[in-house]
């Protein structure tokens, strides 16, 4: 029956969106694998390391806020390709510009501005165009062009790479980002209504204070709730997350060429998974989906530290990439039923700067551990902290309840504006 609610039009609109982003994805699943190895060619410490990937994701925390909060009021489209835009020359300049930390910290900065604002105006605009009875199953559609992003990303990288040349590398990237903006900017229509921006401009002016503690109030206690049990889920991970190629080359003994196959491992569960995960939050709900997800990725985690041999690190890969896939989405469709559609965009900008903000911390702290106690530390750390968000989600946020599933399939359907 939802899917009658929404038109052809719509639902391709969102198709087009889902392929455009997919260069996007390609390439920002290379980052981990490749930034680290590259940056520490140039001598840079695991601890620089860290700082250097905790940079791209604080410009995250506040170009997703930002882009969140203002999609609400003139639209999500075209803060969608400025940042685009912005994330493409970054990898052009990565290869022209010097080779020294200052360089490498002010490129990952602007690489995190353009990249973040993606996944916060994809979701937003998902949930814009469909009710929640099909928005799991359509939000799994973005995660699996993130699986194939992750596919195809680590297995061309190695390739791309010639001994200490990483040059061909960032060329290549940039320009099949440029491919995303380009579909972006004249395949996508805008799909939040104009009418609907006209109002909220009227209602309030830019960040004053009132207004955004406003915003925040009108969120919701579970939604706030939730961000936490986020904010503590993300700083763990993202402890190892960063490192973990290091990881593979120094304690498992991989080469990078057998590296990309463990990376690639997670996109083929991600595009196996992904129906899967949408589908478990549509039919038994967004709730228990996560919980599941948490438990997956606690017995992933641990299993991290049991590592015998080549089988058990992609058996423990994959068992975390499974859970990874399950966690995104179910986190991405709970904080879009959660919110109210009039600050969507601003709770789903404030999802990602909680998220990016503990991934800059857990990076920090990751790289700091790791050169001091070992990736065990990390490790049984990143297990400790997941156990304490699922605790917090199972007994302080509610699944989404009924009435506001049928007050939100109630809302008049989105149009797309013809002159986006």
């Amino acid at each position: 029956m939802a899917e009658t609610t929404v038109p052809p039009q719509q639902r391709r609109n969102y198709y087009f969106l889902v392929l455009s982003v997919v260069s996007m994805q390609i390439t920002a699943s290379t980052i981990y694998m490749v930034l680290p190895l590259f940056f520490e060619q140039y001598g840079i410490t695991k601890t620089e390391n860290g700082v250097l990937i905790s940079i791209g994701t604080l410009a995250g925390v506040f170009s997703g806020l930002i882009a969140g909060k203002f999609s609400d009021n003139y639209g999500r489209k075209w803060f969608l390709v400025a940042g685009t835009a912005i994330y493409s020359i970054v990898f052009f300049l990565f290869a022209f510009l010097s080779k020294d930390f200052n360089t490498f910290l002010i490129l990952r900065f602007f690489e995190g501005v353009g990249f973040y604002v993606m996944p916060v105006l994809v979701a937003a605009m998902c949930a814009d165009t469909f009710p929640t009875g099909e928005r799991g199953r359509m939000m799994s559609l973005f995660s699996m062009a993130g699986g194939l992003g992750q596919l195809v990303g680590p297995l061309t990288a190695p390739y791309l790479i010639r001994g200490s040349d990483f040059n061909l590398y960032f060329l290549f990237s940039g320009s099949f980002v440029v491919i995303s903006c380009l579909s972006m900017a004249f395949l996508v229509k805008e799909t939040l209504p104009k009418e609907q921006r006209a109002e909220r401009d009227k209602s309030g002016k830019g960040f004053s204070f009132g207004g955004f503690w406003g915003s925040v109030k009108a969120l919701g206690g579970a939604f706030l709730v939730l961000l936490v049990a986020v904010l503590v889920y993300r700083t763990g991970y993202t402890m190892i997350d960063p490192f973990f190629s290091i990881y593979l080359k120094d304690v498992i003994k991989l080469d990078l060429s057998s590296m990309s196959y463990v990376f690639a491992l997670r996109a083929i569960c991600t595009l196996i998974f992904a129906p899967v995960a949408g589908l478990m939050a549509d039919r038994f709900g967004r709730k228990p989906t996560f919980l599941l997800g948490m438990v997956l990725t606690v017995i992933a985690l641990f299993g991290y530290t049991q590592m015998r041999g080549t089988f058990d690190i992609y058996l423990v890969r994959g068992i975390d990439a499974i859970a990874l896939v399950i966690l995104m989405n179910s986190i991405r469709v709970y904080t879009a039923d959660l919110l109210a559609p009039r600050v969507r965009g601003f709770g789903m900008g404030l999802y990602s700067t909680i998220s990016q903000e503990s991934s800059t911390v857990g990076a920090i702290f990751g790289g700091y551990v790791i050169d001091v106690l070992g990736f065990n530390m990390v490790f049984l750390g990143a297990a400790a902290l997941s156990a304490i968000s699922l605790i917090i989600v199972h007994i302080w946020v509610p699944e989404p309840s009924r009435v506001d599933k049928v007050k939100d399939e109630a809302q008049p359907p989105t149009h797309l504006s013809p002159h986006s």
